[in-house]
Formats: C-alpha cells, sequence, structure tokens
C-alpha cells in the first residue's frame, strides 16, 4: 500500500512576509506604473523583433550554404537549431502563427542531412513563411491565408519528407 503525502503547512512567519493574506492586495496600479510596465514591453518586443530577423537571416544564409556532403549536414543543424530557438520565441511574444511555422520548419528538416532540391524548396518556402509573419507583424493566429499555407506546407513536409 503506498503512503499517503503529508502536507506541511508554511509557517506564520512565512503567511507573513507574503503579500497581505489578510486583506489580500489591489490589481489597481497607478498611471505611472502602467506607463513603466507598457515602455518594458515595447521595448523587449523590439528586441525580439531584432533577435528574430537575425535569426531568419541565419537560416537564409544556412539555406544558401547548403552544398551537399559535411557541409550540407552542418547547415542542416544550424537550420535545425534556428528554427527551434524562433518556435519558442514566437509562443512568449503572442505570435503563434510564427511558432506554427517555425515548428514547421524544424519537424520537416529533423533527420534530414542531405536535403533534395525539392526538399530546399520546400525549406525556402517555411522560410519565407516566417519572413512575411514578421514583416506583418502578424500576432495571433493569422487568418484563412496563412491556415491555408500553413496546410499547404504541411501537405508538401508530407510528402517530401523521406
Amino acid at each position: 500500500m503506498a503512503k499517503r503525502p503529508t502536507f506541511i503547512p508554511p509557517p506564520q512567519e512565512l503567511k507573513r512576509k507574503a503579500v497581505n493574506f489578510k486583506r489580500g492586495f489591489s490589481l489597481q496600479l497607478e498611471p505611472e506604473v502602467v506607463q513603466k510596465l507598457e515602455q518594458v514591453v515595447e521595448k523587449a518586443t523590439d528586441n525580439f523583433t531584432v533577435e528574430v530577423a537575425e535569426k531568419l537571416k541565419q537560416l537564409r544564409v544556412a539555406l544558401g550554404e547548403i552544398g551537399g556532403g559535411a557541409e550540407a549536414k552542418r547547415y542542416m543543424r544550424e537550420i535545425r537549431s534556428t528554427s527551434l530557438e524562433i518556435k519558442g520565441m514566437g509562443a512568449m511574444f503572442k505570435f503563434p502563427l510564427l511558432t506554427a511555422f517555425a515548428k514547421s520548419l524544424n519537424d520537416f528538416v529533423q533527420g534530414m542531412d542531405d536535403p533534395t532540391d525539392i526538399q530546399l524548396d520546400i525549406i525556402a518556402a517555411q522560410i519565407d513563411a516566417l519572413y512575411v509573419v514578421m514583416a506583418n507583424r502578424i500576432q495571433g493566429g493569422g487568418g484563412k491565408t496563412e491556415s491555408q499555407l500553413l496546410d499547404a506546407l504541411a501537405v508538401a513536409a508530407r510528402k517530401y519528407k523521406d
């Protein structure tokens, strides 16, 4: 018979150090605090945009350098790694469509070391889609066109993965 877990209540002193646990706390922020928070978010978003732009450039360079052999493996590793980084970044900054396209790219290139010409075209199309999302700053899930493009890339990826 499994032993039941024992829950140990925190000491009273710890409760007192937390936000006033009896009265709670106000969620009303002063206008100055709101303004500072908005500036922080704006700066973080600007940094995000610059960082993603740099990563997209890295993807384009890596794609352009694939020439077969050992170099292809190295550049494909870079594409896998960079697409994974973009995938994680998109979710943090309310760009789920960027995350979806980066995931599509990352899934497609998994285990791929020496892509064929058609596979390179699909990789290029996925990178182009990432550029469009960032160039147009498409936050949210996008619209019908973006959804259709994502579906079309998924079909192409399934067809030409191996």
